[in-house]
């Protein structure tokens, strides 16, 4: 007898390699491309990622054994074309943010024994600490916005060095824990490891945004991811929102709905870590909240449905207080329906970027984790979509202005609500159909 046939790889597991080279190697030219590249190429090599990222994942969720001996190999792709993804852009210096600047003054100031709630950068009380990267710190005359596990992130990298690469390090590697916890939740629950691995991983905005520059949203991503793997104990799940809470304030506000499943000690977990990682800060009394004061009255940038509560509700102040009780319902509505971690987090956090009056893209990835859990069509569209924020950059830079276009911001929103209502039209004609 001959030789055994030699082995080939299935055209599905050698298309989807091809999928995520390509999709790596847009990002790389986005990332590298002489000069600045958004809006022009940037956007057109972002979009043309996206359109990979989306085809891989149909790819993906359309194969024909799910759970069989081939994952194995799909997840091991998944996993090293996501690194990849990663190493390609992570030497890159950011363009699409300033915001790392102020993440390395902060830990700069604390490693030099202030308090970084206490003084505005341009305080002249600190004019002594002042660096070579002072005056590219934006809104200098604001007091920083970021909560405790921010702020001991950033002491973290200024013990390493202060440098750009130690806070993308941080970042990257929460980032893919946050990836790893989110498959080992999907293979619990009866899901698809392979495709919530790939939807989350592959996700050009994240890659843009955290590889690339510098964001960071994974300091509470994988505090979420823990929030979900820790589902039936209370006084893990309760100090996991804490840490998220803590990273930025917006998933503190699942507490209701988890408190009504987890109880007083979730609760008493929430409060005790809350209060223990306020303590070395707590000297600056009333400005540990004057930053995020500021934020809240002041800022805007691409909103949506928020445009339309400006169109109702008069003033100034009303729209913000109109969304936030929207808000507010949804959170209501969540712990009145008792609904587990994941999904209360997925409405009240979908709901937040929805209703908000200010979505820069990297606050996107607050929903993607639970967008890859549950393949929610709307909001991983949003997470392609939201790019079209970086169109005005250019202008930006030259005038100090960002322009949003109207016809930006209906090609954001427009599509993602038509997903939402007919994923909703969908889901009521389904539960018709099996009463």
């Amino acid at each position: 007898p001959g030789p055994p046939p030699a082995r080939t790889l299935p055209r599905g597991v050698v298309f989807l390699s091809a999928l995520g080279l390509v999709e790596a190697g847009l990002l790389a030219a986005a990332a590298w491309w002489p000069g600045r590249a958004f809006p022009a190429p940037g956007l057109l090599l972002a979009g043309a990622a996206f359109l990979l990222y989306l085809l891989a994942a149909l790819l993906v969720a359309r194969r024909p054994h799910p759970g069989g001996r081939g994952d194995r190999a799909l997840f091991v792709l998944v996993w090293g074309t996501a690194l990849l993804m990663r190493a390609a852009v992570v030497p890159a210096q950011p363009e699409l943010t300033d915001d790392f600047y102020r993440y390395l003054w902060d830990g700069h100031v604390q490693v030099n024994g202030e308090n970084p709630y206490r003084y505005a950068p341009s305080d002249p009380s600190l004019a002594h600490l002042r660096t070579p990267y002072h005056a590219l710190i934006n809104n200098p005359d604001v007091p920083t916005i970021y909560p405790p596990v921010a702020q001991f992130a950033f002491l973290l990298v200024a013990l390493l060095g202060g440098s750009v690469f130690a806070l993308k390090l941080l970042f990257v590697a929460l980032d893919l824990g946050t990836g790893w916890v989110l498959t080992h939740v999907a293979a619990r629950t009866g899901r698809d490891p392979v495709r919530v691995g790939l939807l989350y991983l592959w996700a050009p905005l994240l890659v843009l945004e955290v590889a690339w520059n510098a964001h960071l949203e994974p300091l509470g991503l994988f505090a979420l991811a823990l929030v979900l793997a820790w589902a039936g104990r209370p006084l893990a799940q309760g100090s996991a929102l804490a840490l998220a809470a803590l990273a930025k304030f917006a998933p503190a506000a699942a507490l209701p709905p988890l408190l009504r499943r987890g109880g007083w000690r979730l609760g008493a977990a929430f409060a005790a870590v809350v209060a223990l990682l306020y303590v070395p800060y707590a000297a600056a009394g009333r400005m540990l909240f004057e930053g995020l004061g500021t934020f809240a009255r002041h800022w805007r940038f691409q909103e949506g449905a928020f445009a339309v509560l400006e169109w109702i509700v008069p003033g100034t102040l009303g729209p913000r207080v109109a969304a936030g009780a929207l808000v507010l319902g949804v959170v209501a509505w969540t712990a009145l329906r008792r609904y587990d971690a994941e999904r209360a987090l997925f409405w009240i956090l979908g709901a937040g970027i929805l209703l908000s009056h200010t979505v820069h893209p990297w606050y996107v990835l607050w929903t993607l984790p639970f967008a890859a859990l549950r393949a929610s069509r709307a909001f991983i569209a949003l997470s392609g979509l939201v790019l079209l924020g970086y169109w005005g950059l250019e202008t930006y830079h030259q005038t100090g202005v960002w322009p949003q276009p109207l016809w930006a911001r209906l090609a954001l929103w427009l599509p993602v609500w038509s997903l939402l209502v007919v994923d909703a039209v969908q889901k009521r004609k389904a539960a018709a159909r099996a009463a």
